[in-house]
């Protein structure tokens, strides 16, 4: 899947793979990039390559790929040090690594982000988002991956049970 979606967005998509974990070198993500430390506002540099490490656990798909930047970015849901970014809320062995790679586009570039606190790892980038000038900073323009399919790349809301009886 990852080759045919880096055939698909040439210059733009790397590849390489190690073992059970692929690096993938992505250009043209927009990003903020950490404050320094006596800073805690993110400046008006935008970083847009970036370099991945996405690993597969032993049970995936009924566990979740885990996505870490090399460089860790503003963001409330990336950890500041190991750069692990947290995609989901809630994962679900349909969701194909395609999806994964279009949420982390809305993640890194502030279309979405998951304030509940057991997913934030920088509480100050929350912090800062409450403030109107940031907000008018936001979301960061990017242009999507060109999709192997296009339906991952919308978002999903959940579908509604039905009653079956």
């Amino acid at each position: 899947m990852l080759e045919t979606l880096q055939q698909a967005n040439p210059g733009r998509l790397n590849l390489a793979r190690n073992h059970d974990l692929f690096l993938l070198e992505v250009d043209g993500l927009p990003a903020l990039p950490l404050p320094s430390p006596d800073h805690v506002t993110a400046n008006d540099t935008i970083s847009t390559r970036h370099r991945l490490r996405i690993v597969f656990p032993r049970y995936y798909p009924s566990m979740s790929a885990e996505v870490y930047l090399d460089t860790p970015v503003f963001h409330p849901n990336v950890h500041p040090e190991t750069g692990f970014i947290c995609l989901w809320a809630k994962h679900r062995v349909q969701t194909t690594l395609e999806q994964t790679l279009a949420q982390l586009q809305r993640i890194l570039a502030w279309q979405s982000f998951n304030e509940n606190i057991e997913h934030v790892m920088q509480p100050d980038a929350l912090l800062w988002y409450a403030h109107d000038e940031a907000r008018a900073r936001l979301p960061l323009p990017f242009v999507p991956f060109t999709p192997v399919h296009t339906e991952a790349w919308v978002p999903r809301t959940m579908p509604m049970r039905r009653r079956l009886s």
